[in-house]
């Protein structure tokens, strides 16, 4: 540690040299949690597709009759002799397209925005604009392609089912999980006005359920429509952006060397064998 003037010991091999030991073997740890994780998730990501579909067709060959068309869709409403607006089906398409992008974009912005390395060659606040950006913009096409139902009859939505999730309708579980990961999404971009009033680590907590709200808008995606859930190219930017978001969360909580540095050795001092 440090030379003390007329000592000569050796420092005696104590509790000191324990962190030491233990800030080698829990990278070890770490890496091998993030590849089981990464693995379980590739295939998730590679099997989960077909079981969805093929359960689904089960489900609907045991409780409906053959030929039903799929909820919402234009053969639906003209079973039903409902009016179709094809136009909001389109603009719905691209802005649940669009926003999901930029979802995904945001929460691997908002991981870089905790990796050190990166800050050291693009500014701070550079990240963080990109980041609060992203996430707005995300937030609006996200409603863009939520107010499109409220003018297609055959979806049965009304103001107040677009603000409550379930609250009935088409798809009522589906659809409810897409309205609550929305409002658990806005909640957590309000909560920024709040971080001085609540704290940065309560705020950062709170904030942290982004990651919940982006679950949630892709458990709506998989079983809102079909598509999702066969082999196009739909299905596999909707796996991509899933299995992206999926390696920035978990370098999100795998520790940095630096906070393993300090909990390894509390008192800021490092202990050479």
């Amino acid at each position: 540690m440090f030379d003390t003037p007329g000592a000569a010991e050796a420092p005696a091999p104590g509790p000191s040299f324990v962190p030491a030991v233990r800030g080698r073997t829990v990278p070890h740890a770490a890496a091998a949690a993030a590849v089981l994780l990464l693995a379980c998730a590739a295939c998730l990501l590679a099997f989960a597709p077909h079981a969805a579909a093929a359960a689904a067709g089960a489900a609907r060959d045991a409780t409906a009759p053959p030929g039903t068309p799929i909820p919402g869709s234009p053969l639906d409403a003209y079973d039903k002799h409902m009016p179709y607006d094809d136009g909001s089906h389109k603009i719905a398409r691209l802005a649940a397209l669009i926003a999901y992008t930029l979802m995904v974009a945001t929460v691997v912005l908002g991981v870089v925005l905790r990796l050190r390395f990166m800050q050291r060659a693009v500014n701070r606040a550079t990240f963080y604009g990109a980041h609060m950006t992203l996430a707005l913009s995300a937030m609006i096409f996200g409603g863009i392609h939520g107010l499109t139902f409220v003018y297609q009859p055959v979806w049965q939505i009304g103001w107040e089912r677009l603000a409550i999730p379930f609250t009935g309708g088409m798809q009522r579980v589906p659809v409810g999980l897409g309205i609550l990961g929305t409002e658990l999404a806005v909640a957590v971009a309000c909560s920024v006005w709040l971080q001085r009033r609540l704290g940065y680590h309560r705020w950062l907590r709170f904030h942290q359920f982004a990651y919940v709200s982006f679950g949630l808008i892709w458990a709506h995606i998989f079983l809102v429509h079909p598509e999702p859930r066969h082999v196009n190219l739909v299905a596999v930017g909707v796996a991509a952006g899933a299995g992206t978001a999926l390696m920035a969360f978990l370098v999100r909580i795998l520790p940095s060397r630096s906070r393993l540095r300090q909990r390894a050795f509390p008192g800021g001092s490092e202990v050479s064998p």
